[in-house]
This record gives structure tokens, C-alpha cells and sequence, in this order.
């Protein structure tokens, strides 16, 4: 196993601007999705030439794994925060917690559901990068219900792969849910009460 490059620290004025333009760019996703956004818009918002954009993300593509990688980073944080304890209650408090955090920020989740929606495309530049993200999101939560399989708190005979996908369906779909009937549909409630629902199912 080869060793990560030590990563190279930014100056603090550097990552602030880096955070701006992700802000930014997060913003002009959320409107005009991946295909409709320019690199200009961002640059505008944040007050700087496109030459000066370009300097911290050199491509449009890059500018979007950065939004993605500090969204994933966050959920990561949250996950990390409620699930000091590698239990079943853990993996599905860190659930729980990620979908509450959601409901909170409509504007992130709509921006992410349009890039979600127009990374389905394999012509799309956002295709390989979306595809990855989400391989890896499957890979790691199989190994933390397998886990628990093997620490006999969730039943054998469990399809873990399929109880994966159903689990991420149900959060990207009651999200767009949310989106369109915002008054109607209580995101955390309903999301909540799956979840317990599917406790009874796989819990010993």
C-alpha cells in the first residue's frame, strides 16, 4: 500500500477565496446545473477575473469534484460525529443526521440533484467523476453493514448490496419529494421513520 502525498497546505487567504468560489460555484450549479454554468458566472459572483478563477480550479470540471469532494467531506464530518461507535445505531444515526443536515440547506440539495440528474448522461464531462462518487459511497457502506453482519447485529441472510441501494434510493428520491412539495413532504420525518422501519427488518 503506497503512501498518500502529504498534502500542501494553503495560505489562509488562499483557502478563503478557495471557499468562496466553491460557495460560488455551488450557487450557479443550483440554477443553471453543470451544462448551463459558466466559469465567468462563478468569477462574478466572487468579484474576480476568470484568469484568477482558473488559478485555484483550472477547469470547469475540477471546480464541480471540488463542490462534490467538500459536500462528501461534510457528510463525512457529520457521519463521523454520530457514529463514534461502529453499532448499528451508529450506521443509521450517521444516516439520520446526514438526511437532517440535508433539510436544512434546500438550495445545496437541489444543486446537487440537477448535477445528479445530468451526470446520468455519459456524454457529460461530469459522467466519470459522478460515477466514481457514487461507487464509492455503495463500496463503503456495504463494508460497514457487512461489518455489522459479522459483528451479529444484523441478520445473515440481509442483501446487503441491495439494502444499499434501496437506502440511497429512498434519501436521493424523498429529497426531490422535498424539493417539489416542500410543505407537504417532512424530509426528516418520513426519512426517520424508514429508517426505523428498516431496523426492525435487519436488526438480530
Amino acid at each position: 500500500m503506497t503512501e498518500s502525498p502529504p498534502k500542501t497546505r494553503r495560505a489562509p487567504k488562499g483557502e478563503k477565496r478557495r471557499e468562496e468560489l466553491l460557495d460560488a460555484a455551488l450557487q450557479v450549479f443550483s440554477l443553471e446545473g453543470y451544462s448551463g454554468a459558466s466559469m465567468a458566472q462563478v468569477a462574478g459572483i466572487v468579484g474576480i477575473s476568470v484568469a484568477g478563477l482558473l488559478h485555484h480550479f483550472p477547469s470547469k470540471i475540477s471546480l464541480l469534484m471540488g463542490v462534490l469532494q467538500r459536500r462528501d467531506e461534510v457528510n463525512q464530518r457529520i457521519a463521523d460525529e454520530v457514529r463514534a461507535e461502529k453499532t448499528l445505531n451508529g450506521l443509521l444515526g450517521s444516516l439520520r443526521a446526514i438526511n437532517r443536515s440535508n433539510a436544512t440547506a434546500p438550495g445545496v440539495v437541489r444543486a446537487f440533484t440537477i448535477l445528479n440528474a445530468e451526470s446520468l448522461l455519459d456524454t457529460q464531462p461530469a459522467w466519470a467523476c459522478c460515477q466514481s462518487r457514487y461507487a464509492a459511497i455503495h463500496q463503503r457502506m456495504q463494508g460497514q453493514f457487512a461489518d455489522l453482519v459479522a459483528a451479529g447485529e444484523v441478520r445473515g441472510d440481509v442483501d446487503i448490496a441491495g439494502l444499499v441501494e434501496e437506502i440511497l434510493a429512498m434519501m436521493d428520491g424523498l429529497q426531490i419529494q422535498w424539493l417539489r412539495f416542500p410543505e407537504q413532504v417532512d424530509l426528516v420525518a418520513r426519512f426517520d421513520a424508514y429508517i426505523a422501519r428498516v431496523e426492525a427488518a435487519i436488526r438480530t
